[in-house]
C-alpha cells in the first residue's frame, strides 16, 4: 500500500465521521461570541439593559474597536489559544480512534512500513485543522457583514489568514505530543488530559520569562494574546520545531516497536 494510498483512507474515514462537522460547527459558535462581543462593543447601552454586562465590564469593553479589524483580532486569538486545544482533539481523534473502535491490531499486522501510518495521520490532522482555521476567515467576513463593521479588505482578510496558517503550524507542532500520548495510553483521555495540563502550564508560565521557551504558551504570546509587544521571536520558533521534532519521534517509535495486542 502506498502512502498515498493510507492518506486517502484516513480522508474517508474523516469524512464520514460526524466529528469532522462537530468541529466545523464549534467554529461557527467561536465566531457567534465574537460578533456578540463585538455588538456588545457597538450597543454598550443596549447590551447593558439585556443584562449581557456590568458597568465593571463595560469599562474593558471600551478598549477594544468596533471594526473589521477589530473582530479578525478575535479570530487570530480564537485561532491560537481555540485552536491549540481543537489542534489537540483533531490529533486525539485521528491517533485514538483505531484503539478505541479495535482497529489498530489489524493495522498492525498490515504489510505496510508504521511510521507510513504515523505521518499520514499526522499529515490528514494538520490538513484538517488547516482548513477548520481558514473557516475562521468566512466566517468573520460574515460577521462583519452582519454588524456592518467597517474597514473589511481583502488585504486585511489575506495578512490575517497568513497568520492564523502560521499558528495553524504552531498548534500543530504542540499536537505531536498528543498523537505520541494517545497512542502510548491507546484511547482518548489520556491526551485530553494531556492537553487540559499543557493548556494550564502555558497559562502559569506566560507570565513569567519562560514563557518564549514553552511551547503551549508561545501559541498564545503569537496570537497577541498577552498583547502586541510580546511576540516571541526566532528561537521560540525552534522550540516549535523541536516539540514536533520529538513527537514524531515518539510516535513513530512506539508504533515500530508496538505489538498487535489490544
Amino acid at each position: 500500500m502506498s502512502f498515498l494510498a493510507v492518506v486517502g483512507t484516513e480522508i474517508r474515514k474523516l469524512r464520514r465521521s460526524k466529528v469532522t462537522w462537530i468541529t466545523f460547527g464549534v467554529y461557527v459558535v467561536m465566531v457567534f461570541f465574537a460578533a456578540l462581543f463585538l455588538w456588545m462593543v457597538m450597543n454598550p447601552a443596549s447590551a447593558k439593559g439585556l443584562g449581557l454586562i456590568t458597568a465593571k465590564a463595560q469599562l474593558s469593553l471600551g478598549a477594544v474597536s468596533a471594526d473589521a479589524e477589530g473582530l479578525l483580532s478575535f479570530a487570530v486569538q480564537m485561532g491560537g489559544l481555540g485552536g491549540s486545544v481543537m489542534a489537540a482533539i483533531v490529533v486525539t481523534f485521528v491517533f485514538g480512534r483505531e484503539y478505541t473502535e479495535g482497529m489498530a491490531k489489524y493495522l498492525l499486522v498490515l504489510p505496510v512500513p508504521r511510521a507510513r501510518f504515523v505521518l499520514a495521520k499526522i499529515l490528514v490532522s494538520a490538513a484538517w485543522f488547516t482548513l477548520l482555521t481558514l473557516w475562521l476567515l468566512p466566517l468573520a467576513w460574515t460577521a462583519s457583514a452582519v454588524l456592518g463593521l467597517r474597514g473589511m479588505s481583502a488585504g486585511l482578510l489575506a495578512s490575517t489568514g497568513l497568520k492564523l496558517l502560521e499558528l495553524a503550524a504552531m498548534s500543530v507542532c504542540c499536537s505531536a505530543l498528543v498523537a505520541w500520548v494517545a497512542v502510548e495510553t491507546r484511547g482518548y483521555f489520556a491526551p485530553l488530559g494531556f492537553t487540559i495540563g499543557t493548556i494550564v502550564l502555558g497559562s502559569v508560565l506566560g507570565h513569567t520569562g519562560w514563557g518564549p521557551w514553552v511551547p503551549w504558551t508561545i501559541v498564545g504570546l503569537y496570537s497577541g494574546a498577552a498583547g502586541p509587544g510580546a511576540v516571541p521571536g526566532w528561537p521560540s520558533l525552534l522550540v516549535m520545531a523541536a516539540t514536533f521534532a520529538l513527537g514524531m519521534t515518539l510516535t513513530v517509535r512506539h508504533e515500530v516497536r508496538a505489538d498487535n495486542v489490544q
